[in-house]
């Protein structure tokens, strides 16, 4: 989920799209002059989610300031406004810019894994875990931040957190239990109990029990399918 543009577009192609609107089709002889301030816009706002997605990771919601965002991202505070009505608006544009990326880079982990539930989530449990660990951290901000904001954006907010991982999860376990292998239960709540699971090893200590993130995820699956208990003799 793969340009070489900046920071963030790299990795969620499908995200540019929905901050930015579709690229235009240079092959049209329509083409003007008008074009370069349009990618400069998109690169404009690209920075800026950039820079408030560094900020809101390093920082507690209420001591980051707009005029804080506009200078880690090398603009005019001016400049953000033009793009983003508030602070509650350029969070939610920049979770669900993250949260779409993620959705895509899981769903293609799992379609291009062959096996069995065992197999893909092992497989995208690795692929969010190969991400800069700064990145795998925004995911956490939802629950840390959701409750403050109204319940439009709180909504929102959760409807793009369920739908880039959970629900991607419950998905695979439905058909794990429709399938017999696993056992009769509620797949949303096993599902949460994966996402609880992963959730505990994304710290810088946790990285460091392990040499590679394939490693910390075939460790992870193996704890959620077998359990730390010894086997009973």
């Amino acid at each position: 989920m793969f340009w070489i543009l900046p920071h963030g577009v790299k990795r969620y192609p499908q995200a540019w799209s929905w901050a930015c609107g579709p690229t235009p089709n240079l092959r049209k002889r329509n083409y003007t002059a008008s074009y370069p301030m349009y990618l400069k816009s998109k690169v404009t706002i690209t920075q800026i989610l950039d820079a408030a997605q560094r900020s809101f990771v390093s920082n507690n919601y209420n001591d980051i300031t707009m005029a804080a965002i506009a200078q880690e991202a090398n603009i005019t505070k001016g400049a953000i406004y033009h793009h983003f009505e508030s602070k509650e608006d350029l969070f939610l544009q920049m979770m669900v810019r993250y949260l779409n990326g993620i959705q895509v880079l899981l769903g293609q982990a799992v379609d291009e894994t062959l096996g069995g539930p065992r197999e893909q989530l092992s497989r995208l449990t690795t692929a969010f875990l190969e991400q800069p660990l700064e990145d795998q951290r925004v995911i956490q901000l939802v629950r840390r931040d959701a409750n403050r904001f109204t319940d439009g954006t709180r909504q929102t907010l959760i409807a793009a957190y369920q739908e880039a991982l959970p629900n991607q999860i419950e998905a695979i376990i439905a058909e794990g239990i429709a399938n017999g292998q696993i056992k009769g239960g509620d797949a949303r709540l096993i599902a949460w109990q994966h996402v609880a699971i992963v959730e505990v090893y994304l710290s810088n200590y946790a990285r460091q029990k392990f040499n590679t993130p394939e490693a910390m995820a075939k460790y992870l699956t193996s704890v959620f399918f077998d359990g730390v208990g010894m086997e009973s003799s």
